[in-house]
């Protein structure tokens, strides 16, 4: 065989492995001749040059009855990076990855003002830096996440309340600045993408993840791929309706989940109470202000057991309970993970939501249905739409030597 063939790719053979180790993990090659469809000589071919090319390596796996080990393929870690970055109040997380979700590197960019054209620059002008202090190979394309709905098959993001942007092409001003391929889609997505394929859900194929601090967005993913819908808005859960007489939400509605259920939700019901004349420990803080109470400090009081917190917290994951019970008897997933900063914080939220669901829901569904919370902190968004840019992007060409 002659070296240059390995730049080829017969029938999209490598590309088709690659991704399937990519999402699926590791896999024999009975496994890979039925998952690609590819001929068993094809499969053997393709994978001895891709072992060559030091992109694939075998492992052996013992069987748990004893005798021989079977044999299995996986990426061999670290032979290439993908860069993604997660767009969090105003600064960039920028990560990168190899093709096994493992971090390289990762760095905070903050910009200003809060503006399209200023949030471009910035990432733009410190993404060479930061790949020279990267040892593997980069691959030229990026993804990001930006809190709002997003057209990712255009890279427009059509509208967030949070960055107060408009219709805005992130897509092609960031590959008119980079001259790499870029993908744009929800953070929410992003987040659970990483979960999906590397967090809490990667030992399922078909899962619901549900993102709570500020807002709530979710991503809902079927055989570790995310469903976008007609426009990139599949999993906007934050705006559906839950109390029909409810407060007013920014996108128009009355009685939206992330007005019921979200982090500013329990902030006002919590001073409610408080100048009506209830008593908190929450009082008891040294410095208290009842305009500066925060989410995070009622989700720790009632983790002590302060009641009116209690009450807070459990008033709001009721809201999310009966909104996972609508889910589960919609979709049937395998898991749900939830994410962001209530539910890492606050165990009181999730078992109450958690209880709700298993009250609300179909039983035999319900109890098919684990509950997890989310593994990846502030990088997790950045490994989700790298992942997803790779996936958009896919070609043989990265991998050349």
């Amino acid at each position: 065989m002659e070296p240059s063939r390995k730049l080829y790719d017969q029938k999209g053979s490598k590309v088709a492995i690659l991704q399937m180790l990519r999402v699926y993990g590791p896999m024999s090659r009975i496994e890979l001749t039925r998952q690609t469809d590819l001929s068993r000589a094809t499969i053997s071919v393709a994978i001895q040059e891709l072992i060559e090319l030091g992109l694939v390596h075998e492992t052996e796996v013992r069987p748990s009855t004893g005798g021989r080990p079977a044999t299995n393929l996986e990426l061999v870690p670290y032979s290439r990076c993908i860069l993604g970055a997660d767009l969090n109040h105003q600064s960039w997380i920028i990560g990168a990855f190899d093709l096994l979700g493992n971090t390289v590197e990762k760095k905070q960019i903050p910009f200003a003002p809060l503006t399209p054209e200023a949030a471009v620059a910035a990432l733009a002008a410190e993404i060479p830096n930061f790949i020279q202090t990267l040892g593997p190979k980069v691959i030229p394309v990026i993804g990001i996440g930006v809190p709002g709905l997003v057209d990712s098959n255009n890279g427009l993001l059509l509208s967030s309340a949070v960055l107060g942007w408009q219709r805005v092409e992130l897509g092609t001003m960031l590959e008119q600045a980079l001259g790499w391929r870029a993908v744009v889609m929800n953070r929410s997505r992003a987040r659970g993408l990483s979960e999906c394929r590397y967090g809490a859900g990667k030992n399922y194929r078909h899962m619901i993840y549900i993102g709570v601090d500020t807002g709530i967005g979710a991503g809902i993913y079927v055989n570790r791929e995310l469903i976008h819908g007609a426009i990139g808005g599949a999993g906007e859960i934050g705006h559906t309706t839950v109390a029909i007489d409810g407060p007013l939400c920014p996108c128009g509605n009355n009685g939206c989940l992330q007005m019921m259920a979200a982090a500013p939700a329990m902030e006002l019901e919590a001073r409610r109470l408080l100048r009506s004349g209830a008593h908190s420990s929450l009082q008891l803080r040294q410095g208290f202000d009842l305009q500066m109470l925060g989410a995070e400090d009622i989700c720790q009081a009632a983790e002590q057991g302060d009641e009116l917190a209690i009450q807070v917290v459990t008033n709001a994951a009721a809201y999310l309970g009966v909104t996972l019970a609508n889910l589960v008897n919609l979709l049937n997933p395998e898991a749900i993970i939830l994410g962001g900063s209530i539910p890492k914080s606050c165990s009181t939220y999730t078992q109450t939501a958690v209880k709700v669901m298993h009250q609300r829901a179909m039983g035999l569904l319900s109890g098919s249905t684990v509950v997890h919370i989310g593994e990846f902190k502030e990088a997790g968004g950045s490994l989700g739409a790298a992942n997803m840019a790779l996936d958009q992007h896919m070609s043989f060409s990265f991998f050349a030597p």
